[in-house]
């Protein structure tokens, strides 16, 4: 009995916790699962920003078609790439009261949509993308956000695709 003793204070004595070497690899590759993980976390947060701003514009959209459509007006959305913003117009006169906008614009490029932009308008060889009082898309064309994420609008019924080069 007094050899298991003997044993058991011998080992509690050879086992001191560990080497500085041991924490520092652990140090090291706790900094390296860091570094990807943060790398990854801002690839998802730059996608986010891009889906989150495509979706507003294809809100404003349907938003602008049902206004033409309840009101009986003629509508416009004049996309401004040199400043990132779009002017949302009810009969050719811009629309100040036009929800979620300041006095009828709306930028992109600030707060939620911090480095957004939009960097192509092609609606037949136009930036403005016109809709009558039945709610009906006139022109049809593409909205570019940041270089490769593409809104595809189809004319007469509006719709919407995006599409990722």
């Amino acid at each position: 009995m007094t050899n298991n003793i003997e044993q058991i204070t011998k080992v509690n004595k050879t086992y001191k916790g560990f080497t500085l070497i041991e924490l520092l690899i652990m140090i090291v590759i706790i900094g390296f699962l860091g570094a990807i993980s943060s790398v990854k976390l801002k690839d998802i947060s730059s996608s986010a920003r891009i889906t989150s701003a495509i979706n507003n514009i294809r809100s404003d959209i349907d938003m602008v078609k049902e206004l033409a459509l309840a009101n009986h007006k003629n509508m416009s959305i004049t996309f401004d790439i040199s400043q990132d913003i779009y002017t949302i117009r009810q009969n050719g006169i811009i629309m100040q009261s036009y929800p979620g906008s300041q006095n009828g614009v709306i930028n992109i490029s600030t707060g939620t949509f911090s480095s957004i932009d939009i960097t192509g308008v092609s609606l037949n060889n136009s930036n403005i993308l016109n809709i009558d009082k039945w709610g009906n898309v006139l022109n049809e064309g593409t909205i570019t956000i940041n270089q490769n994420h593409t809104l595809h609008i189809s004319g007469m019924n509006g719709r919407m695709e995006t599409s990722h080069q």
